[in-house]
């Protein structure tokens, strides 16, 4: 474990009382740190360029809205970041998670006040796509043709043009809003996290995300799902096509992780797939 009080101490918190370990996320370790002044979260960050874009990028995202993602605090001296022993540190206010499950409606609600706050959002640097499809073709193609022929035959065919949708770096993207980043909040809405993910990319793949996460198993209420998706996102007709393309390049994307870390999940993201092909 860091040493707490010492970053705690240049946040000018006041004294820890309780410390509670964190799940482990995607993008680093955290710690829920409780203080005689206030309860945050204190997490690793991967580095200070890192550091930097999540701060600058939580800040345009709170001068749009408070209450859509918690706030990442400032050092006494006016740092976004703290490093401890060659580590680096970030600290944020903790946000107590509530029983209930996050709706679509208010998910979406929450998502479109960031999307603004997004498309403005200027920086000078964009991290690299840590899960581009061109590397997870390249490394899955193989165990995927083996074990999966029928998918592999077919999917071979949609491989380039998903390939150009993910290069794309239309606008800044969450990169990973999987129900997993959603925080439901006491008063029933619904707050996103960890922009750990964040970059340049498609302008629909935070939307292809949260249609996954919300997408019914049962093929004959997809349509209608899919209806009532687009009118909360505020998708327009024109834009149907791309964005659905979108969701199948997002679940391709986690068929092919799946192909060496879950291979029993491989045929529920093809499934998945082929219903979205038969949108219109």
């Amino acid at each position: 474990m860091p040493d707490l009080d010492r970053i705690v101490n240049t946040y000018d918190l006041g004294q820890i009382r309780k410390v509670t370990q964190m799940t482990n996320g995607k993008s680093g370790r955290a710690w829920r740190v409780e203080t005689d002044m206030a309860t945050v979260l204190v997490k690793t960050v991967a580095d200070v360029v890192r550091a930097s874009l999540e701060f600058a990028l939580t800040q345009a995202i709170q001068e749009e809205d408070r209450d859509v993602t918690p706030a990442i605090l400032s050092t006494t001296e006016g740092h976004p970041f703290v490093t401890v022993d060659h580590q680096v540190y970030r600290v944020q206010n903790y946000w107590q998670q509530a029983a209930t499950k996050p709706s679509l409606a208010a998910t979406l609600a929450c998502y479109r006040k960031i999307r603004v706050a997004l498309d403005r959002f200027e920086y000078a640097w964009s991290p690299d796509n840590s899960h581009s499809l061109d590397r997870l073709w390249e490394n899955q193609r193989v165990s995927l043709a083996q074990n999966w022929s029928g998918i592999y035959e077919q999917l071979t065919p949609m491989i380039t043009q998903l390939e150009t949708i993910d290069r794309q770096q239309e606008t800044w993207v969450h990169g990973d809003l999987g129900r997993w980043n959603l925080l439901p909040l006491v008063n029933e809405k619904v707050a996103i996290i960890d922009f750990g993910e964040t970059r340049r990319g498609p302008r629909f793949l935070d939307f292809a995300a949260l249609f996954d996460s919300f997408m019914p198993r049962d093929k004959n209420a997809v349509k209608v799902y899919k209806d009532r998706f687009c009118d909360l996102a505020g998708i327009e007709e024109q834009d149907q096509r791309i964005f659905l393309t979108t969701v199948q390049l997002w679940l391709v994307k986690g068929m092919l992780v799946a192909v060496e870390k879950m291979p029993e999940r491989v045929q529920g993201f093809w499934d998945r797939v082929q219903l979205v092909r038969k949108l219109k």
